[in-house]
């Protein structure tokens, strides 16, 4: 084939692809897989609560299915990647059990994107999890018995490397056994016969939908993929393309739509089948700024009271950390008889600070945002400011650490006042201690730091 017309056939190839993955028909796809998940939920398990595994999740969970005290799971694809199976002491999820005990079983939805059935969190990395939770309640037990991956997806072969590696995994885990064991031993049935946790997978064109009884020996998790196999991605739909997994990555498509906003609007986005591609994308950016406006405006509404205490919680009588909300605007001279803390570390770049030079000032603000990778490396350089601010020299006074998600930047900045506090030496910090350090806060709250957040940490504290 002539060179020129080849690399043009492939310019062309490449814009029929990025329109086939515009807004309009993401959204879409998100709104067909949103309906799958919602009739699979009505019709076979009612009674089972429903989450999202975060982040791509949430897309697919109806607001009406979710309750909200329930909170999402956090399981990586990558940790069930062929060849790079782990179990993630950065991700232990022990929150889940709780949930799951309580409730009898659980629904977890995800999706997954070019041509898989099953995404890879739910086929691998969630049987690994669970099997690794299975031998803390069952120790005598064999791997053999505690762990299951689906026949349709994950071949003998592949099953049986994983099974070998399990025991490694377990030990792995042990070491942090004292920060760890009661939490998956609590609310356990006191009988000889402790219920495992036994993994389901429900997709689009599955054949069986398991139904349980409260005698079974397990406890059922069911792992819902919401989207449909598509051989590359991609499927033609009436007045739209499907996109398999539409919901992941969506920083680099939704021009600033979320979940929330997407599901506060579900309605009208249901008739962007109607529509262009550039009309949705004009109504989606009316929506987003919207949407944003009023969330300004609710924030600066409450500027002197700018935390909750259910986003707070403490981990010594002087350290706490949490969630602030974005966009909030906060004066030093609003500062009351409430305000318990002698110093505030923001680190959220929407926050709006007004010093009051004349006092002594209690709140210190960073232009960083969790959740940000760009922000997870810039930490590196503030780090040694923000603990200069807080300790001076001296010992740790009242100190409150919030960031825009509480999973994240503030966590960071948790475990390394964790080590001064405990008069920690950077002879005796190892990656293992500050593990430890994450392991004990994720007992107080659901967090999440991104991997580049974690190696600020480990920068600072060990160099």
């Amino acid at each position: 084939m002539d060179p020129e017309l080849k690399r043009d056939l492939e310019e062309l190839k490449k814009s029929l692809h990025s329109s086939n993955l515009s807004t309009r028909n993401r959204v879409l796809s998100i709104v067909k897989d949103s309906d799958y998940v919602n009739k699979v939920k009505e019709k076979y398990y009612p009674e089972i609560p429903v989450i999202p595994n975060d982040r791509c999740g949430r897309w697919y969970v109806d607001p009406k299915y979710y309750e909200h005290d329930l909170l999402p799971s956090y399981f990586k694809s990558t940790d069930g990647h062929t060849n790079n199976w782990s179990f993630s002491t950065r991700r232990l999820n022990l929150h889940l059990l709780s949930q799951i005990r309580e409730r009898k079983g659980i629904i977890i939805v995800d999706s997954t994107r070019r041509g898989k059935k099953i995404p890879d969190s739910f086929s691998k990395t969630v049987p690994i999890w669970i099997a690794i939770i299975n031998k803390f309640l069952i120790p005598d037990a064999s791997f053999d018995d505690l762990f299951f991956t689906p026949e349709e997806t994950v071949s003998e072969y592949e099953h049986s490397r994983i099974l070998r590696l399990l025991p490694d995994f377990y030990q792995n885990v042990v070491k942090f056994e004292d920060l760890i064991k009661d939490k998956i031993l609590a609310n356990v049935e006191k009988s000889e016969k402790r219920k495992i946790l036994k993994p389901f997978w429900i997709y689009p064109g599955c054949r069986r939908y398991p139904i349980f009884a409260e005698s079974e020996e397990y406890l059922p998790i069911i792992l819902l993929s919401a989207s449909e196999q598509s051989q590359d991605g991609e499927n033609k739909m009436f007045g739209y393309t499907y996109v398999q997994g539409a919901g992941d990555d969506h920083e680099l498509w939704s021009r600033g739509l979320s979940p929330e906003i997407f599901w506060s609007k579900y309605e009208e986005i249901t008739d962007f089948i109607n529509i262009t591609d550039h009309q949705a994308d004009e109504i989606i950016d009316e929506i987003v700024t919207n949407a944003k406006q009023k969330e300004s405006v609710s924030a600066n509404g409450n500027a002197s009271k700018f935390w909750r205490s259910e986003d707070i919680v403490k981990v010594t009588e002087i350290l706490h950390f949490g969630k602030i909300d974005k966009n909030l605007s906060f004066k030093e001279t609003e500062i009351d008889d409430a305000f318990d803390f002698d110093k505030v570390i923001v680190l959220d770049s929407s926050f709006n600070h007004q010093v009051e030079h004349e006092k002594e000032q209690r709140v210190f603000a960073f232009d960083l945002d969790s959740g940000s990778k760009k922000s997870s490396k810039r930490l590196r350089s503030v780090l040694s400011d923000i603990m200069e601010l807080l300790t001076g020299g001296s010992d740790l006074r009242k100190t409150l650490i919030v960031c825009n998600s509480g999973e994240d930047l503030s966590v960071a900045v948790a475990i390394c006042c964790l080590n001064h506090i405990n008069g920690m030496d950077k002879r005796t910090i190892t990656k293992e201690t500050i593990r430890r350090d994450l392991i004990r806060l994720m007992g107080l709250r659901k967090v999440n730091p991104q991997r580049a957040t974690l190696n600020a940490v480990n920068a600072f504290l060990m160099s």
